[in-house]
């Protein structure tokens, strides 16, 4: 009886119906996935130019930190004391996400706030992330990963 399977000078298996339909699948995903984080990048970006062409600068001090609780994890916000421009003193929970190591390092440190002069309780540190800089380059940077893997993995399913 002759032997079967796969090895030397035996034919190879033919691959399965399954095998080739998954790639393109996962592929399409990988493109979505990439196109949504690069906008998302772009809308986060154009969103912090927003803020900082009618935000006022000010010196603040971070007076403490706030913990902010996920699914499986936390993040910290910076609780920001500072003065208006028109005098008023405001006390508020920034947004300006950050680790509770840089946060707590921070507390009872000036720094420089931007604040939006329409609603004051609106506000950020001066920093790249407080400026929408550091989420949204993140963001195209793992958008323009997703977006070559997607194109990889279409390329091997057409070949």
């Amino acid at each position: 009886m002759p032997a079967r399977g796969i090895g030397p000078g035996r034919p190879e298996a033919p691959p399965s119906a399954s095998q080739g339909r998954s790639r393109p699948v996962f592929g399409i995903f990988a493109l979505a996935f990439g196109v949504a984080f690069i906008a998302g990048g772009i809308h986060r970006f154009r969103s912090g130019r927003a803020f900082l062409a009618s935000a006022h600068r000010v010196p603040g001090i971070v007076v403490g930190s706030h913990r902010v609780w996920r699914t499986d994890s936390h993040e910290y916000f910076p609780i920001l004391r500072f003065r208006t421009l028109d005098g008023a003193e405001i006390e508020t929970v920034g947004q300006t996400r950050g680790g509770s190591f840089e946060i707590f390092n921070l507390t009872g440190r000036q720094v420089v706030v931007l604040y939006d002069p329409d609603d004051p309780r609106k506000a950020r540190m001066d920093t790249s992330s407080g400026r929408g800089l550091t989420g949204s380059v993140g963001l195209v940077i793992a958008g323009c990963v997703f977006l070559a893997i997607g194109l990889v993995m279409l390329a091997a399913a057409v070949t």
